[in-house]
């Protein structure tokens, strides 16, 4: 009885201390495989090779080449710009994201440590929220939480980053406040969630994108009705799209609802593959033909266009407000319903109403009140920079007319006879040279057309060094407008943070 005591498996229900059972020490892991800090040996034996394929990779470790390669590859999986044809985004948004707290998420998963899965989604979260709101500021956001089969809204749907932010922070001191039933958070309701969300939704501009997020660790759904043939037609009807993510394993009733919708369904592989997934969403999708609008007033004008199939475009009314600042404080229209005191408002352009915060909706007259560089940065998904290409290079032929200069500004990976060229050429230049050292200065230009073996944003050697065997692997991409090579941090920084090409400004 004491060995089958021993190896006992425990419970599902995590206990209100936290800990998984067993004879573990109070506060400790009960168990080896809870212990964060031990690499998890089943994450670097299985590997997917160039064609997709997993395969077993054994005792070899991949490059960082390789592995930067795999994750760009899966990166350009979801890159609508590679099509090369016209798209159709929505620059306003309207988005839901639905949270499970169910006892499938009070769970401790090893593929997205430290603690529970609850905890992990609501770090990813808070990160999500920063980032949507940086690529789409002129749309809204919200959050619904669901618990022993009910769905309530956590935060409605707002312009500003702040509520949200306060309400995932109260997820974790709400959970840990549940009393009653032994196991904590009961079953996971989908039709509940998508109910709740549909109803808000349906009530917003129809220029607008509705969307909803599901992020789900359940392994089945415990709903009042049938989720395909009542709740499904209803979100075709409104035109919501919905994506889904599975923390543990995907449910086929989560595959069928985004397949009609035309939204994302993913799977959790690891806690970045989490977060790449999640970051994937705050780019606009494209708008689908089925999903359109079609009016009776334009349905003849839409109707031979090919992209969208009867998309119709619509004038939506903006104000932009002039920033004041008062010298005694004063009511400020924080919201709808709350008025704070404050010196500084941005004043309506058409009701002279005091607002607190930009972009918003006005709490009196409701026009949109928007900054020109809001509008900027939502254009930057209209018109996205072009994929760059790699570039494969011989590196034994490369490395044989090249050389390595340092100087007091760092190194630079340059062809010589680029290099002895730009320096003689510059008179600024001639002096710097002593030492066998290159001194760089403002008077040194170093572009792609003369020096393709440096970055042409942070002109930086494009050669990477494998730390196991000592050998250099070339890693560039070129910009197919400009030409110019960049590595490959330049390159994620490029498409997504800065969205454009310093060599096509240049130019």
């Amino acid at each position: 009885m004491s060995t089958a005591t021993k190896i006992k498996v425990p419970s599902v229900a995590p206990t209100p201390g936290g800990g998984g059972g067993g004879d573990g020490s109070a506060g400790g892991a009960a168990h080896i495989w809870e212990e964060t800090n031990v690499g998890n040996t089943w994450e670097s034996a299985v590997v997917e090779d160039e064609q997709g394929r997993i395969v077993l990779q054994g005792a070899n470790r991949d490059s960082l080449t390789a592995l930067l390669r795999r994750r760009r590859r899966r990166l350009e999986q979801n890159d609508y710009a590679l099509r090369n044809k016209r798209l159709r985004r929505d620059m306003i948004r309207y988005v839901y994201v639905i949270v499970d707290a169910s006892r499938w998420m009070r769970e401790k998963d090893p593929v997205v440590p430290p603690g529970t899965r609850l905890e992990a989604t609501i770090g990813a979260l808070q990160d999500f929220c920063q980032a949507y709101y940086d690529e789409n500021p002129l749309s809204h956001l919200g959050f619904i939480l669901i618990r022993n089969g009910e769905a309530e809204i956590l935060s409605k749907l707002s312009s500003s980053s702040k509520p949200h932010k306060l309400a995932l922070t109260s997820i974790g001191p709400l959970v840990a406040n549940e009393t009653g039933s032994s196991i904590g958070g009961g079953e996971f309701s989908l039709q509940n969630g998508l109910e709740v969300a549909g109803r808000s939704l349906g009530h917003q501009p129809r220029y607008g994108s509705r969307e909803i997020v599901v992020v789900t660790a359940a392994l089945s759904t415990c709903d009042p009705g049938f989720i395909l043939t009542e709740t499904l037609p209803r979100l075709q009807q409104a035109r919501i799209r919905v994506s889904a993510f599975a923390l543990s394993a995907e449910l086929h009733v989560c595959r069928k609802i985004t397949q009609e919708t035309f939204g994302s369904m993913g799977v959790c592989l690891d806690k970045a593959h989490f977060r790449e997934w999640l970051l994937n969403q705050t780019v606009p999708p494209p708008t689908h033909k089925n999903m359109s609008l079609n009016d009776s007033n334009n349905s003849n004008e839409d109707e031979d266009d090919e992209d969208g199939g009867g998309v119709s475009c619509e004038m939506v009314h903006m104000g932009f407000p002039s920033r004041t600042l008062a010298l005694l404080p004063s009511l400020v229209h924080a919201t709808r319903e709350k008025t704070i005191m404050g010196r500084t408002s941005f004043n309506c352009p058409q009701c002279q109403a005091k607002n607190s915060e930009l972009p918003a909706d006005c709490a009196v007259c409701g026009l949109k009140l928007v900054l020109s560089p809001h509008l900027a940065r939502s254009f930057h998904h209209l018109f996205p920079v072009p994929q760059f290409a790699e570039v494969a290079v011989a590196v034994a032929d490369a490395a044989a007319g090249m050389v390595v200069e340092s100087g007091k500004s760092g190194g630079l990976l340059s062809s010589a006879g680029a290099s002895k060229t730009n320096v003689a050429s510059s008179s600024s230049n001639a002096g710097a040279m002593g030492g066998g050292s290159l001194v760089l200065t403002n008077g040194l230009l170093v572009n792609s057309r003369q020096d393709d073996t440096c970055c042409f944003a942070c002109v930086r050697p494009l050669l990477s060094t494998n730390a196991e065997n000592g050998s250099a692997e070339w890693l560039r991409f070129a910009c197919p407008e400009c030409d110019n090579v960049f590595c490959f941090d330049c390159d994620a920084f490029l498409h997504e943070s800065l969205h454009n090409c310093p060599g096509c400004l240049c130019a």
